[in-house]
């Protein structure tokens, strides 16, 4: 009777090596996130012609840094400082390697845990005998398809926080580019400012010197001179200082040197985008409110999980056999016993996640329509200011240096009048820059705001116009 058990118990011991190789080959293959920076690049397509590339050896490094320099030989456009941030910029390319991290985690979480393998050896009385133990945790099977879908959706979480991010970091590259054009504009301009109020500070010298000046005319052309160069002195600092912030989104080093910008900002187009196609898009597009979908979506996943291994915290089972006697075979279930936690606190706790995450995301909702709907009055009102400088302002200006000089040249008016309003006529123009400034960062801000991304504060505060209130007694 001995034989028939030991074949019995051979036949089972096959059975369930069988039973076990077959889960564990539907079990361990491990999800594949497939190309996580193509599915970003495809997300933030409309702020980002360059494709994003991860930088992972020497040789890649050495082609980035030749496309850089080469780019870096003619006027940036707004087109050629975001290829380089994206190509140079190394907080964009440490998230390019957040999302390999991310995948990698979801791969490995997603695989079935390693079963467990005990090696036992008994000595008693000059007799041994040597056990081999084979065990899994079999809740951990059960729930493995519903663990997959739950970190397969905490990766696309993940995801999107880094489209975020990097969305954010072409931001601030856009920001910084219109800033530092603008500055440099500003500054030529307000240095013609200083020089022509320079000589009438001269002139006004040398006729009070004459006789044929008074003190409080002169002291006019003096308070003058000084406003412009103190004008003067914050346009420097601001055109340093915005062109060292867009060096820094750039991503330069030995290359600060020589970057090149243009001399001065883009016209303005004639017509706007339209608010419907604004609105339409932005709500669709946000990728703030895909996370916020995606999170409830995820807590509410979780809070099934939660539910449904309420009582249950660890189940495994043990499959033991003697190395000597191939017919002794052991089997162990192990069962926590809900003796003292029921689970009832963690589907408590579960239940106000999801509610939390449902109200954060008709939250998000409302803030998305009200940030769109304030964007795009901004971008409005911003294109309105600057073609009101272009079409009004600057023609008037120009009209009114004309009938002056007219004037001059007939002798009713004096130099310093000329003088004064060439100032004015100067500080119009910068006026227009600035206008034609905004309308540009309203622009990106808008172009941001319809994907769902911050932008960071980088908007530069508008130089002060040389005062002309003195102007009048002339």
């Amino acid at each position: 009777m001995s034989m028939p058990s030991r074949k019995l118990a051979n036949t089972s011991l096959v059975k369930l090596a069988v039973v076990t190789a077959i889960l564990a080959s539907l079990t361990a293959c491990a999800v594949n996130p497939g190309d996580p920076i193509n599915t970003v690049q495809a997300e933030i397509a409309a702020i980002n012609p360059t494709p994003l590339q991860r930088i992972e050896n020497d040789e890649q490094q050495q082609q980035i840094q030749q496309r850089v320099q080469g780019l870096l030989l003619h006027p940036l456009t707004l087109d050629t400082a975001v290829e380089i941030a994206v190509l140079n910029n190394k907080s964009l390319q440490a998230e390019l390697f957040a999302l390999g991290v991310s995948a990698s985690q979801l791969q490995q979480a997603s695989q079935l845990p390693n079963p467990a393998i005990m090696l036992t050896r008994n000595v008693s009385d000059g007799n041994y005998s040597t056990e081999l133990e084979f065990g899994f945790n079999i809740l951990s099977l059960l729930t493995l398809p519903k663990v997959r879908q739950l970190e397969t959706n905490r990766f696309e979480q993940a995801r999107l926080l880094s489209a975020q991010r990097i969305a954010g970091i072409i931001a601030d590259t856009r920001h910084a580019y219109w800033n530092a054009v603008a500055a440099q504009e500003v500054l030529r301009y307000l240095e013609q400012v200083y020089t022509t109020t320079e000589a009438g500070a001269e002139l006004a010298k040398r006729m009070l010197q004459a006789g044929n000046f008074s003190k409080l005319d002169y002291l006019r052309e003096q308070g003058l001179l000084t406003e412009a160069t103190l004008n003067l002195v914050k346009a420097r600092q601001l055109a340093y200082n915005s062109k060292a912030t867009l060096q820094q989104q750039l991503g330069l080093w030995q290359e600060s040197e020589r970057l090149i910008l243009p001399d001065r900002l883009p016209e303005i187009p004639a017509e706007l985008t339209e608010w419907r196609s604004v609105i339409q898009g932005g709500l669709d597009q946000r990728l703030d409110i895909r996370l916020a979908k995606l999170k409830l979506e995820l807590v509410a996943q979780s809070a099934g999980l939660t539910k449904a291994t309420r009582f249950i915290n660890a189940f495994e089972l043990e499959v033991g056999g003697n190395l000597q006697d191939s017919s002794e075979r052991s089997y162990k279930a192990v069962l926590e016993l809900p003796l003292f936690d029921w689970g009832t606190y963690r589907v408590k706790k579960a239940e106000y996640q999801y509610k939390q995450a449902f109200n954060e995301a008709f939250a998000t909702g409302v803030s998305a329509r009200s940030e769109l709907t304030t964007s795009y009055h901004n971008y409005a009102s911003s294109h309105e200011l600057a073609r009101h400088y272009k079409n009004a302002m600057l023609p008037i200006q120009q009209q009114i240096a004309e009938e002056n000089q007219l004037r001059y040249n007939g002798m009713f008016i004096s130099v310093f009048e000329l003088i004064a309003d060439a100032r004015n006529q100067i500080n119009a123009v910068t006026g227009y820059v600035n206008a034609t400034r905004d309308y540009w960062l309203a622009k990106s801000q808008l172009d941001m705001v319809m994907i769902g991304v911050s932008v960071t504060k980088q908007e530069s505060t508008e130089q002060q116009s040389v005062s002309t209130a003195a102007d009048a007694s002339h």
